[in-house]
């Protein structure tokens, strides 16, 4: 199913509040999902990219209750390896939630959210394993 009118793209029209330098604009890579039929999203667990004015991905925002999900004490922006953690956790729900935005990734990623992750999940998990973050055992 693709979004009709919703967006997950978004630029800043005013300075953002997130902690991140240069930061332009978002992309919600994760929402739950109140009415599927109009994609009316709630917005109590999320994450959000925060990209800068050419595109590069700068790091995460959290909901709260991601946060207190993950309960590593990481705290609700993430860069660098814990975004790659998030984002590698959390890799299901994220192509769950994509799916319904197929245009906006194909025109971001240039592939859909599903082919997306699985090619960008092996260079994941050998930065997550790098960090010692992760274990083949």
């Amino acid at each position: 199913m693709k979004a009709k009118t919703t967006s997950i793209i978004r630029k800043y029209k005013r300075s953002s509040r997130s902690p991140f330098s240069g930061d332009d604009s978002t992309i919600l890579l994760f929402a739950s999902i109140e009415n599927v039929e109009s994609l009316q999203l709630r917005f109590d667990r999320y994450v959000y990219l925060h990209r800068d004015e050419v595109g590069r991905w700068l790091g995460l925002s959290l909901s709260n209750q991601l946060v207190d999900e993950l309960d590593d004490g990481k705290g609700k922006h993430r860069n660098g390896i814990d975004m790659i953690e998030v984002l590698f956790k959390l890799k299901d729900e994220i192509v769950a939630f994509l799916a319904h935005f197929s245009d906006d990734i194909c025109a971001i990623m240039g592939l859909d959210a599903v082919s997306w992750l699985e090619a960008a999940s092996p260079g994941w998990h050998k930065d997550l394993r790098d960090a010692g973050m992760f274990s083949d055992s």
